[in-house]
């Protein structure tokens, strides 16, 4: 799994987060806990920001001890915000300018903002530039611009010594539209802005805007020099388009390309949904960075399924069960082919098949068992590594992660394992009572082979009785044209005997081919069963897992508005 992606910006942002709220759920038990629950967090965020107010665009202006941010809102208001709430403005507390008071106090209680300063009516600077064309339009008479929906945030340094401070700044870069990094000439290098929290939305290009501000400090032969400084360190953390403006708080120099251009970005409407979809990107990145499903292939490779079964077949004890139908076919068949005189040595040997119990035992629920005896160390060894090496195999090329939840599928029924397989040979069809249409032929021809060398052995007999009492014996008719001519009685007897020990050995020889074939065919039923037994508690788990990490893959690249 391994596509060339291109970037698909027209995926619709409603996919983008169902696709990544699948990866989670796939996710959940395979990339680590905290950028599961960041991803999930996103999504809930951006459900919520959804439901609220789409005329408004939430601006924070963001920054490290004396960058003059509330400064730079009072400036950008045209007024001094702070003193139309009813509590005061601290730098522990964020404050809003608002303009657009209508369905604006939800979208704030959201974000947790009791100070609100609304603009509609004042006359402030920044609602009269509301009011004004967009940059780039020219205003006609009967053009009646709708004031954008927005609201500028003063938040709390980045770098406040207070915890409480911080933690409100870095829990408003997750939830406000547009993204404003106001640093000052002294700071704009810092490292710790740019390392902790600038390079953690370098995703979020678009809504992304960096403010030099007091600027009015730095002498101007140089300040195009510093802006330029600035420019190469916000590439340098990886966005390519935000822009890098210049203001002084103090001076008002810059104050109205920066207005314009927040105003303008406001208008657009556009921002929430381009933050959204920055997020989700991000957090799909994050995810395919913690626990990439690409590498795996897509398909269990059937050469690694057979020798799976050969491992476990070994455990399954396969190949003793099936000499042991063989050799059960060939016991059975002297019973009814063998020699009458020596049947009865069957006696001191019991069916092989028996003895291993298949078929003869029954557990307590009904289930058949076997009397095979327990697996030694070596073969639970082998059966364990065979499981161990699939997964490897199945998994080789993914990632850690991928490749431990393969392991895990693959293992998920190790316990019940070793049952499934005994119950697996106990429950084959091995026709361990078999027999074949030429058994009774041979036992009627071995009976007549008898019956002829005692009737030959009991007339020699009856005559040698008759002798001794005096009786004159039995005729002895004997058989001509041989090398010497043979009594009847003596002819029977060699030829019933002969007959009967030939019989015996074609018999067991005829017995010995078709134990062979009953020995094959119950090592392919046994593998076959075995197969099915692997299929469920090992391959399947295992394929399972696969296909999960080819829709991770796919959900992933679309949450991230890629085309696979």
């Amino acid at each position: 799994m391994s596509p060339r992606r291109r970037k698909d910006r027209a995926v619709p942002l409603v996919q983008r987060l169902d696709a990544l709220d699948r990866a989670v759920e796939v996710l959940e038990d395979v990339a680590p806990s905290g950028e599961v629950d960041s991803a999930r967090e996103i999504i809930e965020r951006i459900d919520r920001r959804r439901a609220l107010s789409a005329e408004h665009t939430v601006i924070g202006l963001f920054g490290a001890t004396g960058s003059g941010k509330s400064s730079l809102v009072n400036a950008l208001v045209g007024t001094e915000v702070s003193k139309a709430a009813v509590r005061r403005p601290t730098t522990a507390r964020p404050v809003a300018a608002v303009l657009g008071e209508v369905g604006s106090d939800e979208l704030l209680d959201w974000l947790g903002v009791p100070d609100r300063h609304h603009l509609d009516g004042t006359g402030t600077a920044l609602e009269l530039a509301g009011k004004a064309p967009a940059s780039g339009r020219r205003r006609h008479a009967a053009d009646q611009e709708v004031p954008p929906g927005l609201v500028l945030l003063d938040l709390p340094d980045l770098d406040s010594v207070q915890t409480d401070n911080r933690a409100v700044a870095e829990r408003m870069t997750g939830l406000v539209d547009v993204i404003v990094w106001v640093t000052d000439p002294q700071k704009y290098a810092d490292a710790v802005l740019h390392r902790e929290f600038v390079q953690r939305f370098a995703s979020h290009d678009a809504v992304t805007v960096f403010v030099l501000n007091q600027i009015d400090r730095v002498r101007p032969d140089e300040r195009e020099a510093v802006v330029a400084s600035l420019q190469g360190i916000a590439r340098a953390d990886g966005l390519t388009s935000a822009p890098v403006l210049a203001a002084s708080a103090t001076t008002g120099e810059g104050l109205e390309e920066l207005r314009t251009h927040l105003l303008d970005i406001a208008r657009t409407r556009d921002a929430a949904a381009s933050r959204q979809r920055a997020d989700v990107a991000d957090a799909a990145r994050r995810l395919r960075t913690a626990a990439d499903p690409e590498g795996l292939d897509e398909r269990v490779d059937d050469s690694t399924v057979d020798t799976l079964v050969a491992d476990l077949a070994v455990a399954a004890r396969v190949e003793p069960v099936a000499t042991a139908v063989g050799a059960s076919y060939r016991y059975r068949a002297g019973g009814r082919v063998g020699w009458p005189p020596l049947r009865w040595l069957r006696r001191f040997r019991a069916d092989p098949l028996r003895r291993l119990g298949i078929g003869q035992e029954r557990d307590a629920e009904g289930l058949e068992r076997t009397s095979l005896p327990e697996p030694d160390a070596g073969t639970r060894a082998r059966a364990s590594g065979g499981v161990r090496a699939f997964a490897d195999s199945a998994s080789a090329g993914g990632t850690d992660p991928w490749r431990s939840a393969v392991r895990r599928a693959a293992r998920s029924h190790e316990e019940t394992l070793p049952d499934a397989l005994d119950q697996a040979v106990a429950e084959a069809d091995l026709r361990g009572r078999a027999t074949s249409w030429w058994w009774p032929v041979f036992d009627v021809l071995q009976w007549l082979a008898l019956l002829t060398w005692v009737v030959g052995l009991g007339w020699l007999a009856i005559n040698a009785a008759l002798v001794f009492f005096g009786v004159p014996p039995l005729p002895l008719p004997m058989l001509e044209g041989l090398w010497i001519p043979i009594p009847l009685p003596t002819a029977l007897i060699v030829l019933g005997v002969a007959a009967g020990i030939l019989l015996g050995i074609a018999g067991a020889a005829l017995a010995a081919m078709t134990g062979a074939w009953h020995r094959r065919r119950a090592r392919r039923v046994l593998l076959t069963r075995v197969r099915d037994v692997a299929d469920d508690l090992v391959v399947d788990p295992v394929q399972e897992q696969l296909d999960r990490a080819a829709a991770a893959a796919s959900d992933l690249a679309l949450a991230a508005g890629e085309s696979r």
